[in-house]
Parts: structure tokens; sequence; C-alpha cells
């Protein structure tokens, strides 16, 4: 054994005399490489509003942070709710957020896992959540994502619990309105992570600056002025980022309005199986009205004569618009069907006669 380790010894000696020689020839033949970096330079514009939408507000940086404001609602271009087949029945409302994060973020000496719940902002003060629900867990332990419950629209998002609308996976509308120059020619972010390092989408309009290859489990790379910063993928689950690289902020203040019922309790809706076809907010009498139809699917439902039906498919609509003029499906403990039984809950006294949500709707034949 002592003998085998001797010869060993001296083999690996003269490997590693040869290789000296060699390394000189080698660099000459194939330029050095480091993992996970980039040679350009992604633009740094933080404290620059022209980096940001309309949407954000009051940008300011100082003591070494910046910060600005926002609704938490994207431009009205974008198609929200659109394309949504899991429904919560929750609509996207008016936030007053606050953010700030720090203005040069540090790399952490060990990652940290994303959990359900808010990992970044975009450029246009819209929240970026984990691709998780917050919803029951998998019989394997992992949340189950938002896109494949069908939570989601076409722009990457839906409204949360608190209404409050946030992007899950990319953002495609906020990309799309962005455009090439800003995503790909000048690298501007897309947004800010929890950390405080910037968010891009390198290679959506041009994938000659498809980077997939060089980065980090966290979907992250440096760029050539040492710049950390994660890239969103094109394609596939359209991720954001896996893990965060610095250490984590509580960076955002969140104030709202929670919607309530007649009895003055605040309102969580139930989540059914309802592909969104149209999505509308208007101002009705001086108060925010949401209408959301679409097609609801394999809901056992009670109807007014207190008969339980099971519903193959079934169009109308849920809305809100005050505590005396709203409509979504709660469940019920009242009837005697085994599985989940639900009602329509709604109130519409203080609805305007012409409403077009109370005209036509067929889910109030199945109101409590």
């Amino acid at each position: 054994m002592i003998n085998y380790f001797i010869k060993a010894t001296r083999m690996k000696l003269s490997i590693k005399r040869v290789l000296t020689a060699l390394i000189p020839s080698l660099i000459a033949l194939s330029p050095i490489t480091h993992a996970h970096t980039i040679e350009e330079k992604i633009a740094d514009c933080k404290c620059d509003q022209a980096c940001y939408t309309d949407e954000v507000t009051d940008l300011k940086c100082s003591g070494g942070n910046f910060s600005f404001k926002s609704h938490s609602l994207p431009d009205e271009s974008h198609t929200l709710m659109l394309g949504i087949t899991g429904n919560n029945q929750q609509f996207p409302s008016k936030h007053d957020m606050e953010i700030r994060l720090p203005l040069n973020p540090k790399k952490a000496s060990r990652v940290t896992q994303t959990e359900p719940g808010a990992v970044g902002i975009a450029v246009n003060g819209v929240p970026i959540f984990d691709p998780s629900t917050q919803g029951p867990k998998q019989s394997s332990g992992k949340p189950v994502s938002a896109a494949s419950a069908g939570e989601l629209d076409e722009c990457g998002g839906h409204a949360g619990r608190g209404d409050d609308y946030h992007y899950h996976i990319a953002p495609k509308c906020l990309i799309e309105e962005l455009g090439k120059e800003a995503i790909d020619d000048k690298k501007q972010a897309v947004g800010y992570a929890a950390d405080g390092f910037p968010i891009l989408a390198l290679g959506w309009f041009d994938k000659g600056n498809d980077i997939e290859a060089k980065l980090d489990e966290c979907r992250g790379a440096t760029d050539g002025a040492g710049q950390y910063f994660y890239n969103i993928e094109y394609q596939g689950e359209y991720a954001i980022l896996d893990c965060l690289s610095g250490k984590e902020q509580r960076f955002a203040r969140d104030n709202w309005t929670h919607r309530k019922n007649s009895k003055g309790k605040e309102i969580q809706g139930m989540p059914v199986k309802l592909a969104v076809s149209q999505y509308q907010q208007t101002e009705v009498e001086g108060n925010i009205c949401y209408i959301m139809s679409g097609v609801l699917s394999d809901e056992q439902l009670v109807n007014t004569s207190g008969k339980v039906n099971r519903i193959k498919k079934l169009e109308g609509s849920i809305f809100y618009c005050s505590s005396s003029c709203y409509g979504q499906f709660i469940e019920t403990k009242k009837a005697r069907a085994r599985g989940r039984t639900s009602v329509f809950d709604s109130q519409t006294a203080g609805c305007p006669a012409d409403f077009i949500a109370i005209q036509d709707n067929d889910f109030l034949d199945y109101r409590n």
C-alpha cells in the first residue's frame, strides 16, 4: 500500500510537469472563461426615472438605498386576468405601496431559497412573487405552482388574497411594453429582487443575448463590470429567479382597503374553476366596480329552490362594487350533499339598476 502510494504520487508529479509546460499553449488556443460571467455590461439606472414606467412615482436615492411608490397595478393596456382557469375570485385593486432596496447589494455567503410570497418588484411597481401558490401543498410536500394550477393570466400574474396584482412568472406584458431597445439593447432591468439585485430579461427579443448556459443556481450571472443580476427565462416555465444570492430585505410596505360583505366581514375568495373570458374595472356612482366573466366548470351548486345541481358548464360573472353590491361563490354547509357544495353569495340592493353584472347573469340562479 505504501509503495503504491509513492508510485501514484510520482505519477501525479510527472503529469503536473507536463500540464505546466502545456498551459501557455492552451491559453493561446482558448481564452479563459469564468463561469456565470458575461462580457457585456448591464444598465445601472436604479435612480433614473426613465428606467421605470409611469406607474412608479417618488423615486429617490439616498442613504445607500433607492425607494419609490406605486399602486401595484400595471399599465391599462395589459390584459389582466384573461386566460385564468383556476380562479381565486380576487380582483386586482389599487394598493399604496412603498418600496426600498439597497443601491449596492452584496452577495451572501449562501443562497436563500424562496418561499411563497414576494421575492421582488417590477419596474412598473407590481410585486414579483415566488412561482408557487400559497394554498395547500402536494403530497410531495412542495407547493403547487400558480402556473400549473391555471391561476395566471396572459401577462404572467393574477390577483392574490389581498386583491393585490402580482407576477409569479415572467411579466410578459411588461417586457413587451418595455420593448427590445430597453430589454436587449440597453440591457435595463425589468425589476429588482428582494436582495436588491436587478432582474433582466436578456434574450427575450434577441436570442443572441441568450445566457441560459451561463446562469448559476439562482438564475444569476455577473456582467463585465462585476454587477450581479438575475435573468428571466424567455420560454418554458418563464422562471424569474430560483433563489436569492444576496441578503433578503424587508423591502415593501403595503396599504389597501379590504373588500367587505354586507355583514362587515372581509371577503377572501374561494378557489373555483372559472375560466375568465372578460375582465373589466369601471367607476359606478363613485365606487370602483370589478366584473369578471367566464365559464364555471365542475362545481356542485345549490339553486334558489334548495336543489343541489352538479354543474358542468355555466356562464356568468362575479363582481364587486360595495358591501351592498357584490356576488361570488362561497362554500355552504347547509346542503345535504357529498363533497364541496357552493352558493352564489350576493347582494344587489346597492347595485345601479343598469349594472351589467346583474343582467343576464346565470350565477344569480344560485344565490343564497
